[in-house]
């Protein structure tokens, strides 16, 4: 029985949409195949209406062990050249992986491979559906990302080609950003802002203020208690009695006195707290907000 080959000479995507604007949606998409069935002797497999193929796109990983992303079997028809034409469906759960992974495809008859091909550019459709470079942080309203995304709240995710660019953007790291309760912040420098680093962090803050409040009191306390004739302080000292009076140390002199010294200038030092103000309950200073989860493009 002679072994027939295959001639690959045609490869193209296709896609449908529902309505036509800057964002497309994709609802079906595929890889238009199309090629020569001949067998070992160059001659065309004419008008063969079931002629069975095998379709593998895949990628190598680390050791360049195939990992499998897609495979289908079905028959195809020749016409009177041998020339066939067959659409792959592509899911859109691997978009992802054949744009963002140097894909393969292998065509096999049985036991024979026809033809094993690196894919040499991204099909544009596939491509259009990957909409936004890796990396890109968006806010969605959700609490589980949709296919070719990420959630930005510090999980691992699998070491994978795949995941490659995105690991390689995050510095090497397998751990999406954390970004539970926080928000983005652009990076570099402006004047009176501080800077941030790109990937850094930075806690809360307030920035040091005071409220022009003065506690000091005046120093205009300079007085005696002087009154008319009463400006003089009788002493108690025991001495200087006069004649039938009591000499004790613990009664006044009143046959001397003493003028009265001034108390001089002084201050009075005033301790206390301004009002409060703002909510009691609220244990941070913040902006308007709305709710959202952010998550990032595989």
């Amino acid at each position: 029985m002679k072994k027939s080959i295959l001639i690959l000479f045609f490869l193209a995507a296709f896609f449908s949409v529902k309505n036509v604007n800057a964002q497309a949606n994709v609802t079906a998409s595929g890889i238009s195949i199309q090629g020569i069935a001949r067998d070992e002797n160059n001659s065309a497999l004419s008008n063969i209406d079931q002629l069975s193929l095998n379709f593998r796109i895949y990628y190598l990983d680390g050791s360049n062990a195939e990992v499998l992303i897609l495979n289908e079997t079905n028959n195809v028809k020749t016409d009177n050249f041998g020339v066939f034409s067959y659409v792959m469906s592509i899911p859109n759960t691997v978009f992802t992986q054949i744009c963002n992974t140097p894909a393969y495809l292998k065509v096999t008859q049985g036991s024979v491979v026809f033809s094993n091909e690196k894919l040499q550019a991204v099909p544009y459709a596939i491509h259009a559906q990957n909409g936004v470079p890796t990396g890109t942080i968006m806010a969605y309203i959700g609490s589980t990302a949709p296919e070719g995304w990420l959630l930005c709240n510090g999980a691992t995710f699998d070491d994978n080609a795949k995941h490659a660019k995105l690991k390689e953007l995050l510095g090497n790291s397998l751990t999406t950003p954390n970004l539970n309760a926080r928000y983005l912040r652009g990076t570099g420098t402006v004047t009176g802002r501080e800077a941030i680093a790109l990937r850094g962090t930075q806690d809360d803050a307030f920035k040091e203020h005071n409220h022009g409040v003065s506690l000091t009191t005046s120093t205009d306390g300079n007085h005696n208690h002087a009154n008319g004739s009463f400006e003089r302080l009788l002493k108690r000292d025991g001495t200087g009695t006069g004649t039938g009076f009591d000499n004790s140390s613990n009664e006044p002199n009143i046959n001397t006195s003493d003028v009265m010294s001034n108390a001089g200038n002084h201050t009075h030092t005033v301790t206390g707290n301004t009002a409060n103000a703002g909510s009691a309950a609220a244990n941070e200073t913040r902006v308007f907000a709305y709710g959202v989860t952010w998550i990032i493009k595989i």
